[in-house]
């Protein structure tokens, strides 16, 4: 088991985002784990019983509500910012700003006048954008401008985190993960299945090109290191967990619910993005995303491991097999539709 040797044991820590599946791991093992006085925030309380079990002290909040964030975050020591709008919930680019960007920096710069010491931003290699070149790590530049509203909105809400640290002087970290996947994933698990069982194609040309997954676990260790570790102030990281091919990665999920990966041509999946985009099918292929699955692209996570001492303690084999227990208990790989 990871631990920080109680480095953080009685720490006031907030996390937004905490009824989420990546807030929601991070502020159970901070409160069971690390013995820190954790305050989660979150919209839907009551989809999180087991933080309150933990001790998490839940609030319930909008990150826009500036009055409310300042209440919450008097006298807490560090800050993880979680919370995010994503695609399957539909925003409208206004929502999208605001929630995404725009109370991004306003987090920072109140959590830096309600004398917090650290913000540890959760970002995205989607903010790199489509790659262009089959190894990114921190140095390649961020794309602000890119189509796909989530990988734009992580972009520049990176930015205007910047620019708030910069003014008020508070420590800010930013983590960078890949696809998270593990118990209580909905984009990179359950939906997964989901997709496989109503026989939507998943796997596009040869299936070759890298996934890039994160076990939710290797991520929440990461995330620890770069509370508590000097070195990680001001600087950003990637996340990523060793590639697997996209064929791989898919059939994990294939193997486990007993449903076949649909494959079709690469020209196709071309011409089901452009159509998803063009006539709103609200499919999760857009010709951006298209470039992820074509290339074989890694993030190493060599600064991570060279800075905090990072190592990911579980592969995909292993974290799989967590994936899929939980999918059993939870009764997903038991529906039908």
């Amino acid at each position: 088991m990871f631990t920080l040797n109680y480095a953080l044991k009685g720490k006031k820590v907030l996390v937004t985002g905490a009824t989420g599946f990546i807030g929601g791991r991070l502020a159970q093992r901070l409160a069971v784990e690390e013995k820190a006085v954790v305050t989660g925030l979150g919209r839907q309380l009551d989809k999180v019983p087991f933080l309150a079990e933990a001790g998490v002290q839940l609030k319930q909040a909008d990150m826009r509500d500036t009055a409310v964030l300042r209440q919450l975050l008097a006298g807490q020591e560090i800050v993880f910012h979680a919370a995010a709008l994503r695609l399957q919930s539909q925003p409208s680019a206004a929502e999208a700003e605001a929630v995404n960007v725009q109370a991004v920096g306003n987090l920072v710069r109140l959590a830096a006048e309600t004398g917090a010491r650290r913000v540890i931003h959760i970002s995205s290699i989607n903010a790199y954008g489509p790659p262009t070149r089959d190894l990114i790590d921190e140095t390649y530049p961020l794309n602000p401008d890119q189509r796909d509203f989530y990988g734009r909105t992580k972009a520049q809400a990176e930015q205007v985190a910047r620019t708030a640290a910069a003014e008020t002087g508070i420590e800010l970290v930013i983590v960078r993960p890949g696809m998270v996947y593990g118990p209580r994933s909905e984009s990179w698990s359950t939906r997964i299945v989901e997709t496989l069982r109503q026989g939507i194609p998943v796997i596009f040309g040869e299936g070759d090109g890298y996934a890039y997954p994160t076990f939710i676990d290797n991520l929440v260790d990461g995330l620890l290191l770069t509370a508590v570790r000097p070195e990680a102030a001001g600087e950003a990281f990637n996340f990523v967990d060793e590639p697997v091919t996209w064929r791989q990665f898919f059939g994990y999920y294939a193997e486990m619910s007993g449903e076949k990966a649909r494959q079709i041509p690469l020209w196709a999946a071309h011409v089901l993005a452009f159509a998803s985009e063009k006539l709103r099918l609200s499919l999760p292929l857009t010709r951006e995303r298209l470039k992820f699955y074509v290339r074989r692209t890694v993030f190493p996570i060599t600064k991570a491991e060279t800075l905090l001492g990072y190592r990911p303690r579980v592969g995909i084999d292993d974290g799989m097999e967590q994936a899929e227990v939980w999918l059993r208990e939870a009764g997903f790989l038991n529906r039908r539709t």
